[in-house]
């Protein structure tokens, strides 16, 4: 029978003790990992959607320029819609030209981004979000500033409770992983430095991502498109908060300018919404009030022209009426809202856009309205 001498027992319990502690900490290790996997917030659908076609003048009705009849788009049919889909906006007005673009940069294998570049209230996130949306699309928004970091893009961590954390997967993570878009309104207020850090996703190449731990490859489906008041050169004094680019980030997207609707088709476009809400089949309807709602189309779109330039004017300070505000506005006359000792065409414009301004552009809104309406206003 063999015996251990008091130095081998010495050795042995040290080795032992040893081991112990490396496979504690292994497994106190994997269960970590577990932990923190399974703390994930958003878990993708297992449904997959069904490839349709549809006609493009089905998909896009309202539009400024028909497209060919013939024309027919693939898109995605989904039983249950996974995060992220926006929805659709029925009486949605678009634009040929930037839907040709925007539809070609989505729908084709590219290496680039898509920077949209104009004013306020131009439409620039919504048209995104609305032919994702008649796509059967993931679009996930994000608005930069000046604080915004390249890896708040991806996530956070929120705490919950029993002291643990919870990692909250950002727009650009989901739209990465999934096949989808992302949209970073006001790039030109984040900070350059930030900024150039996506220049090597743009090209397909897989990023780390700390928060996970892990590397995230971009799906072959992945879209970044960028929206802005300049063009990143930092000379508009107009738009402040907003500064210099860098050129190697700026050279890794298409660019588009994105203005108001020409007067003539925003009033074509105001003219579907009075027809679906005042026509013959409304009890009230007679041709003369529709003539005088015509006649308001006209001047809504009067005034919102003469305040988009005066917003010019201030420095940018005034945001200026968008087309859903002249929407609200033309609906708002509809419905016949009313406030106390004023019009009705008033009431409706200080509900639907002028009540969002300060004291001193409220009046001035006003005036303009006043210049074009008459003193009854």
């Amino acid at each position: 029978m063999s015996t251990f001498t008091l130095e081998q027992m010495t050795t042995f319990a040290e080795t032992f003790a040893k081991n112990f502690a490396t496979n504690l900490v292994a497994e106190q290790s994997k269960q970590a990992l577990k932990e923190r996997n399974d703390a994930v917030a958003y878990k993708p659908t297992s449904i997959k959607p069904t490839k349709v076609q549809v006609k493009a003048v089905d998909l896009f009705k309202n539009i400024d320029k028909r497209s060919n009849e013939n024309l027919v788009l693939t898109v995605n049919e989904w039983k249950i819609k996974p995060v992220g889909i926006p929805t659709i906006i029925d009486d949605y007005y678009f634009r040929a030209e930037l839907l040709q673009d925007l539809t070609n940069f989505i729908l084709t294998d590219v290496d680039y981004g898509f920077w949209m570049i104009g004013g306020h209230g131009t439409g620039k996130t919504s048209v995104a979000e609305q032919v994702a949306a008649r796509f059967g699309v993931q679009c996930f928004s994000e608005t930069c500033s000046e604080r915004t970091e390249f890896l708040d893009l991806f996530g956070y961590n929120i705490p919950c409770a029993g002291g643990k954390m919870k990692f909250v997967h950002g727009g650009l993570y989901l739209a990465m992983q999934n096949g989808g878009i992302c949209v970073l309104n006001e790039v030109d207020a984040m900070s350059p430095s930030e900024l150039i850090k996506l220049n090597e996703l743009l090209g397909g190449k897989p990023v780390y991502v700390p928060q996970t731990e892990s590397w995230l490859i971009p799906h072959k489906d992945f879209r970044l498109i960028v929206t802005s008041n300049t063009n990143g050169t930092g000379d508009d004094p107009r738009y402040i908060g907003t500064g210099q680019l860098n050129a190697a980030f700026k050279d890794r997207f298409m660019k588009v300018y994105v203005d108001y609707l020409p007067s003539e088709i925003e009033e074509a476009y105001l003219k579907t919404i009075l027809d679906k809400r005042f026509n013959k089949s409304n009890p009230h309807y007679n041709s003369l009030r529709a003539k005088q709602y015509e006649a308001l189309i006209k001047m809504i779109v009067k005034v919102a022209n003469a305040l988009r330039k005066a917003s010019v004017s201030m420095s940018g300070g005034m945001t200026p009426p968008s087309i859903r505000a002249t929407k609200r506005w033309l609906e708002l006359t509809l419905m016949g809202t009313s406030t106390s000792g004023l019009s009705g065409t008033r009431s409706a414009f200080l509900k639907a856009y002028a009540y969002d301004l300060s004291e001193h552009e409220q009046n001035a809104a006003i005036e303009v309205c006043i210049e074009h309406f008459g003193t009854d206003f």
